[in-house]
């Protein structure tokens, strides 16, 4: 519905156009939303996750035997959000009627500004610095105190599979994102014994989606029953990955586990391995500003925050290129 705000009361029209704005900018999500667990979170409070050790059944001794008792440990983490917003201006001698038509392009930034803000809460989360404890300053958690930033293999427990990986069926001399390293994926969850009911997510760069396209396994119809390089669509789904590309990933500096190499950093993880804490998805404004002559402002609003909630449950892929 496009809105002109010339003459009669526009109370009814500036509802209505608030109204499309948040329901337009909800139908589609930002890319990494959905790949995420979403949890709910009240006013400015930060809100604590519990997790808790595995509970081991035990075999009942005898008759009457005393009760086991598992002595579990808790790890509560906390998730912190913030507000974001945006606005702009209208003048009321402006064509107001093309400018608030919700397929314009003022309706479409806003949805873009949006859902790349949402991406970025929750790009920040795989490496970020999780707080802990009881109160929410009594511990800090970090990605590569928690081995991170160990090469991953059978026995290690680290979790980034380096560009040179040789482990598996990997070759050190295929540096971008391959078959092999996919596998090495796979196994890493299987050995964390994530649910195989919750999917796996892996973010990639084109770059990637490029190598891709050049393993074998990928494109030839005898293992898919699409055909991706007749179509030039990625799969969304291969070898129990959802697949997600974006231009947020980029190549670094230097910036591989040993220091010395330029890779694109990959991420790799179960859907219930990071949350998105939600304030306020999305709310819009709209007022006249007598400030400025009576422009109509366009005002939006969000309030989330995003947390990395099990590391068993995330991993890194090195990619050279």
């Amino acid at each position: 519905m496009a809105i002109t705000l010339s003459g009669g009361n526009t109370d009814i029209f500036i509802s209505t156009y608030a109204d499309e704005l948040t329901s337009v900018c909800q139908q589609k999500m930002a890319l990494l939303e959905s790949a995420v667990m979403h949890e709910s979170v009240a006013g400015t409070e930060s809100k604590s996750f519990d997790m808790i050790d595995k509970i081991e059944m035990q075999r009942k001794e005898g008759t009457n035997p005393e009760t086991p008792r598992n002595d579990i440990s808790t790890q509560r983490r906390w998730l912190f959000h913030d507000p974001f917003q945006s606005a702009v201006q209208l003048d009321e001698d402006d064509d107001l009627e093309m400018k608030l038509d919700r397929t314009g392009p003022i309706t479409r930034e806003f949805r873009y500004a949006r859902n790349r803000k949402v991406d970025d809460i929750i790009l920040s989360a795989f490496e970020m610095q999780v707080q802990s404890g009881r109160r929410n300053n009594s511990g800090t958690l970090t990605w590569a105190g928690q081995s991170g930033d160990i090469k991953y293999t059978d026995t290690s427990g680290g979790r980034t599979i380096p560009h040179d990986c040789s482990e598996g069926n990997c070759s050190a001399s295929a540096t971008g994102l391959t078959v092999e390293k996919v596998q090495l994926v796979n196994e890493y969850f299987a050995k964390m014994e994530c649910d195989p009911e919750i999917p796996i997510f892996g973010l990639i760069s084109p770059r990637q989606w490029t190598n891709l396209e050049g393993e074998e396994q990928y494109v030839n119809v005898d293992y898919n029953t699409d055909k991706p390089l007749a179509t030039g669509i990625m799969l969304k789904h291969w070898m129990n990955i959802n697949w997600i590309r974006s231009n947020k990933i980029v190549k670094g500096s230097q910036n591989d586990v040993d220091g010395d190499t330029d890779v694109f950093e990959c991420w790799f993880w179960a859907k219930d391995g990071i949350i998105l804490g939600v304030a306020d998805s999305f709310s819009v404004k709209l007022e006249s500003r007598a400030d400025l002559s009576g422009a109509q402002q366009i005002r939006v609003h969000m309030n989330m925050g995003s947390m990395r909630h099990n590391e068993d449950k995330v991993i890194k892929m090195e990619c050279q290129g």
